[in-house]
């Protein structure tokens, strides 16, 4: 009765089997645990990016020199720029930044920064309110301007610019 088991080889012979028992291998069905309306994972704070650039094409910064004074920048991942001035009133373009970046800015005047002063400097960027991303010609424009902190948000008035490989623009 079973002799057509001799004439099948032991690899047909598992093949059928597995096959035999398929119907009984039963599969979930796919479920999540996700929530409705999903997580909102978003903080804000100084670790967020203030906005974004794409990093496909090269990034340009305009610097706006709005504060009453004139202002220092040097950008410390270029050896070969030497720190310059911005006049209040006045607009810089910075281009061929590289990779990634780091723009100090600080004051002109060494006394407009000392302790007895009590201001900070500012930054703003102009961004897609929605997007949070500057526009397409990848120029990030950034104004710079002064305000009077209270004695417990007295600050020197340094300030970085950080533009980072990934897109990422941060004020520190």
């Amino acid at each position: 009765m079973l002799h057509w088991l001799r004439l099948v080889s032991p690899q047909s012979l598992l093949a059928i089997t597995l096959l035999g028992l398929a119907p009984l291998v039963v599969v979930p069905p796919l479920s999540s645990d996700a929530q409705l309306p999903p997580a909102q994972t978003y903080q804000p704070g100084f670790w967020q990016p203030v906005g974004r650039f794409n990093p496909q094409v090269p990034v340009k910064v305009k610097l706006i020199n709005q504060t009453g004074m004139a202002l220092d920048y040097d950008i410390t991942t270029l050896e070969s720029f030497s720190p310059a001035m911005l006049p209040s009133g006045k607009t810089q373009l910075l281009e061929n930044l590289g990779d990634d970046a780091y723009i100090m800015i600080y004051p002109d005047d060494p006394q407009t920064s000392s302790p007895d002063q009590s201001y900070v400097l500012r930054f703003s960027v102009d961004v897609d309110s929605k997007t949070q991303t500057i526009p397409a010609d990848n120029i990030a424009t950034i104004t710079v301007t002064a305000a009077t902190p209270n004695i417990e948000q007295r600050f020197y008035g340094h300030r970085t610019i950080n533009l980072q490989r990934n897109g990422a623009i941060y004020f520190y």
